[in-house]
C-alpha cells in the first residue's frame, strides 16, 4: 500500500500545464450524456433487429427497404464515434491548450496555380503549364 506522501510522489498523468487535474475522458462524451445512451440503444435495437431477419421474412421485409438503409448508415458503430467524439476532441484539445485556427497566408496555396503550386508553369493541373502546349505541332 501506498501512503499519501508516496503517492504525491508518483507521476500523475493527468495533470497538464495548465494545472487542471481533470483530463478528459472519451466515455464522457461516449457513454454518459443522454442522446448517447439513447443512440447506441437504438443501434443495439437494430443491429438485433438486422440478425433477427436472417430467421423472419416479416423482419426481412423492413431491412430491405430504402429507410433500413438510411438506419443502416445512421447506426453504424463508426458514425456515432465520430459524432459523439466530436465533444470529447474539442474538450481534449482545450485541455491541452491546442486551439483550432484558420492557416496562415504562407501555408496557403498560391492563388494562381490550381494544384497549389506556387509557379504556375510547373503545375500540370494549370491550362497555362507548357506540358498541355507540348503537342500543338503535333495537331495541323
Amino acid at each position: 500500500m501506498n501512503t499519501e506522501a508516496e503517492e504525491m510522489a508518483l507521476p500523475r498523468d493527468d495533470v497538464n500545464i495548465t494545472g487542471k487535474t481533470e483530463r478528459p475522458r472519451a466515455s464522457q462524451w461516449l457513454w454518459r450524456p443522454w442522446y448517447a445512451k439513447l443512440w447506441w440503444a437504438g443501434a443495439a435495437l437494430y443491429w438485433t433487429g438486422k440478425i433477427g431477419s436472417y430467421w423472419s421474412p416479416i423482419v426481412d421485409n423492413f431491412y430491405t427497404t430504402a429507410l433500413a438503409g438510411y438506419l443502416n448508415v445512421l447506426f453504424y458503430p463508426l458514425t456515432a464515434l465520430m459524432v459523439l467524439g466530436v465533444g470529447f476532441i474539442h474538450a481534449w484539445m482545450d485541455y491541452r491548450g491546442l486551439e483550432w485556427e484558420p492557416p496562415a497566408d504562407e501555408q496557403q496555396f498560391s492563388k494562381r496555380s490550381v494544384g497549389g503550386f506556387r509557379d504556375p508553369i510547373a503545375d500540370p493541373l494549370d491550362p497555362r503549364s507548357p506540358s498541355h502546349w507540348r503537342y500543338l505541332d503535333d495537331i495541323k
